[in-house]
């Protein structure tokens, strides 16, 4: 062995496990100028983020706050144990950071050129979708979610394939594996 080089060691199991903060430690408020902030054990952050973890599959489950640093504060196993009105500020700024309208229908979809042409409503919106490599980015969860990403990124959300209209279902069906 060569001595300069460093050596790999195992690592142990609880070096993984995560240490959830218990939700009555917490107390999320909004800073004077409209921020998220969270007061824990005394020390007062005057603002946080919030990150999901596995936004898709556990959109409530395994949030990490951090400050402006990114610096982890503190590991939420699940935001429904947090009080109602903490809850309620924690699920409106993860709305903001993880915005994902809801499709209602889909009015048309079109291949050119390797790209698909949705056209589609957000309640009452009328907007246009452009996807690429279909297979990557249509994807069906469970419980009949579809999460469609455009090529810029964005996400959309039909929370029920199996809700929508049935001509709907008929133009994605080509697309879901």
């Amino acid at each position: 062995m060569h001595k300069d080089k460093p050596q790999a060691t195992a690592t142990e199991p609880e070096a993984l496990r995560t240490e959830f903060t218990p939700p009555e430690r917490c107390r999320f408020y909004r800073n004077p100028r409209g921020f998220l902030a969270l007061e824990l054990d005394g020390k007062d952050y005057k603002r946080v983020q919030l990150t999901r973890a596995m936004p898709v599959t556990a959109p409530a489950q395994y949030i990490t706050v951090a400050d402006m640093e990114n610096k982890e504060i503190a590991v939420l196993e699940d935001i429904a144990a947090l009080a109602d009105d903490a809850r309620a500020l924690v699920e409106e700024e993860l709305g903001v950071r993880y915005f994902c309208p809801k499709l209602s229908s889909i009015q048309s979809v079109k291949e050119k050129m390797g790209s698909y042409y949705f056209d589609v409503m957000i309640g009452d919106f009328a907007k246009s979708i452009t996807v690429s490599d279909i297979s990557k980015n249509l994807k069906q969860l469970e419980g009949g979610r579809i999460l469609l990403l455009d090529v810029d990124g964005n996400r959309f959300e039909i929370p029920d394939v199996y809700a929508i209209p049935r001509k709907n279902l008929r133009m994605l069906e080509p697309y879901l594996y």
